[in-house]
């Protein structure tokens, strides 16, 4: 295993001693090699270096294909600048904003995402590079820079990756990982294998802590990286099979699709010795139709941007039959290094076991902090180390971390604190709902009260039987007070419902959205 932490050192080590085995690729598109990509990295890293770049800068990623992202990741490893991949999703003025903080001295673009940058889209779909504002394809910006490594050694203290939040709840910030938290993920002890010959599948977006997360993991053991463009069950299942994957990533949304795809049933999945989720927790029904299905260990594992993946593990033996259900509504335990404490919100005191508060770790996992951002890194670091990670739960007396809801989507009704995440499970059991999200929406009277939105399978529901299922089941105040059936919920790439957009519709006549 390459150690060091930094995507150029992985891929050095790699190259060297399997240098045709496939490092990263996207399914039905473009492969690489360890060879390839380590030859490929250098004549970026050499362009880079022609272009003026130096350490600390930032070169970003701008598109959707993980070949592209990989190689931008290792040329701007080797010349000790960060990685920053762009979220292709935004909005030209969010684009614009996200540049001017990060301010890359080059972005590598996928033709039909230049307009986010304020350029024309090219034609074809031969990659640009975009510097000082204007475009080239990016295999004749390469020419003429040959695949010498540059040969610069790593610092634990390079930033590798800039990553920026999704903004859901407010503007994003630049979240920087150090080499020396890659190295600390790589070391910490997970409830899998994954090697040399292994192929793992991550369907998630290279500008979220997954999706590139993934990579740096399969780029740091000599295992290969699949990826695709787009998210099809029916394609993702035969992908699994041809590609002999033996470790998937998914959200549990995307689980449920897969095992209640007609595909499923045709699907060998011999290979497979793992799937791993996160985002949310799994359903029992779900995990009940995976289990019988795939064959293989279910794991959760639960983590922010802030501390560089999970610091949970949820491990194949909560998943086993006969294990106690109550607890695959948890997150599981610390990972083994990594401390975790539940606090106050204002005072910062610990709290009993059960109380829910504030989910703070602490671990060398930790980003090395936010861009441009020194008050708000004050506010979530603490001086002794503690990341405040904006998450309420609680754990139980066993270590087990229940995760309720960010603490800013906490809803107060008449002085009474409810967490939309509680709420939620009940409504996710009705056998009429597919999908459920709560929120609070404005009470001349309580100030907030709880708000239903719920998407039907089949025949919707009447608001007042979902409301009376819930009362027999929770303390009244928990309940909604209305009940709304949509077609659909919005959620960002890792599956987290966008409660953001849900309450717009509610709150602008008080000028404010709470959370």
């Amino acid at each position: 295993m390459a150690t060091d932490g930094s995507p150029a050192g992985m891929v050095r080590h790699w190259a060297r001693t399997r240098p045709d085995a496939p490092a990263v690729s996207t399914g039905g598109g473009r492969s690489l090699t360890f060879a390839e990509l380590d030859a490929v990295g250098s004549r970026l890293a050499r362009a880079l270096l022609a272009a003026g770049a130096a350490p600390g800068d930032r070169v970003a990623f701008l598109g959707r294909d993980a070949t592209t992202w990989a190689v931008t990741l290792v040329g701007a490893s080797k010349v000790r600048a960060m990685g920053v991949p762009l979220n292709w999703r935004l909005s030209r003025p969010e684009t614009a904003e996200v540049i001017a903080d990060a301010e890359p001295v080059a972005v590598v673009c996928e033709p039909e995402f230049l307009p986010l940058l304020g350029l024309p889209a090219a034609e074809g779909a031969e990659p640009q590079v975009v510097v000082d504002g204007a475009a080239v394809p990016l295999d004749a910006w390469l020419a003429g820079h040959d695949a010498a490594d540059p040969g610069l050694p790593a610092d634990p203290d390079d930033v590798a990756f800039l990553f920026y939040t999704s903004g859901t709840t407010g503007r994003p910030k630049g979240v920087q990982l150090a080499n020396r938290n890659i190295a600390a993920n790589l070391a910490k002890p997970a409830p899998w294998t994954i090697g040399p010959g292994d192929t793992v599948f991550v369907p998630a977006p290279t500008f979220h802590v997954s999706g590139s997360g993934w990579l740096f993991l399969c780029l740091g053991v000599g295992a290969h990286a699949l990826y695709v463009r787009d998210i099809v069950p029916a394609g993702v299942l035969r992908l699994l099979e041809s590609e002999r994957v033996t470790h998937a990533l998914v959200v549990p949304a995307l689980l449920r699709m897969l095992v209640r795809d007609p595909v499923a049933r045709e699907t060998d999945f011999s290979r497979l010795r793992t799937l791993i989720y996160g985002g949310s927790p799994i359903a029992p029904a779900v995990l009940v139709e995976a289990r019988e299905l795939l064959g293989c260990d279910l794991v959760q594992g639960y983590g922010l941007t802030e501390t560089c993946g999970p610091i949970t593990f949820l491990g194949p033996a909560d998943h086993a039959p006969g294990a106690p259900e109550r607890r695959l509504a948890s997150a599981g335990r610390a990972v083994e290094g990594v401390e975790l404490s539940v606090r106050d919100p204002a005072t910062g005191e610990p709290l009993p076991a059960g109380d829910v508060g504030e989910i703070w770790t602490r671990s060398d996992m930790v980003m090395a902090g936010y861009r441009n951002r020194p008050a708000e890194q004050d506010a979530a670091m603490t001086p002794d180390g503690w990341f405040r990670t904006g998450d309420a739960g609680h754990l139980d007396a066993d270590g087990y971390l229940f995760v309720t809801d960010r603490v800013k989507d906490m809803i107060v009704s008449g002085g009474e604190n409810v967490y939309p995440v509680e709420v939620e499970n009940v409504l996710m059991d009705h056998p009429a709902i597919a999908d459920a999200a709560v929120i609070g929406v404005p009470h001349e009277r309580w100030g907030e009260t709880v708000k239903a939105l719920v998407v039907a399978r089949g025949e919707p529901p009447a608001p007042d039987e979902v409301i009376a299922y819930c009362r027999e089941r929770l303390a009244h105040y928990k309940c909604p007070t209305s009940v709304d059936v949509v077609d659909d919920l919005p959620r960002n790439p890792s599956g987290k419902i966008l409660k953001r957009d849900l309450r717009a519709a509610y709150w602008p006549a008080q000028g404010r959205s709470v959370g």
